[in-house]
C-alpha cells in the first residue's frame, strides 16, 4: 500500500476533507516538523508543498534547515557576551 500524504496529513490533522488543508497551514507546518524526515516520495512531496503552501518543497526544507539552528545565539551574540 503507497502512502499518501494527503490523506495521511488530513487524518492527522483532523480534516474532513484534503481541500481544508491550505486553510489549516500552521497545523500543516507543525505536523511536517514533528514527522521530519518524511517518507513520501518526492514528486508527493513537491505536489503536497505546491497545494497546501504554494511554493516548492525545497523552499520548505530550506525554511526547516534554517530553523533548525536557531535556538543557538548568533556567533556575534557570542563573541559579545
Amino acid at each position: 500500500m503507497k502512502k499518501d500524504i494527503f490523506e495521511d496529513m488530513k487524518d492527522y490533522i483532523g480534516c474532513n476533507d484534503v481541500s481544508d488543508l491550505p486553510y489549516r497551514k500552521r497545523e500543516v507546518w507543525e505536523e511536517i516538523k514533528r514527522q521530519l524526515p518524511l517518507k513520501y516520495p518526492k514528486e508527493q512531496l513537491e505536489k503536497f508543498s505546491h497545494y497546501v503552501f504554494g511554493v516548492d518543497y525545497a523552499v520548505i526544507m530550506g525554511i526547516l534547515d534554517m530553523m533548525k539552528g536557531s535556538d543557538r545565539p548568533c556567533r556575534k551574540c557570542e563573541s559579545t557576551c
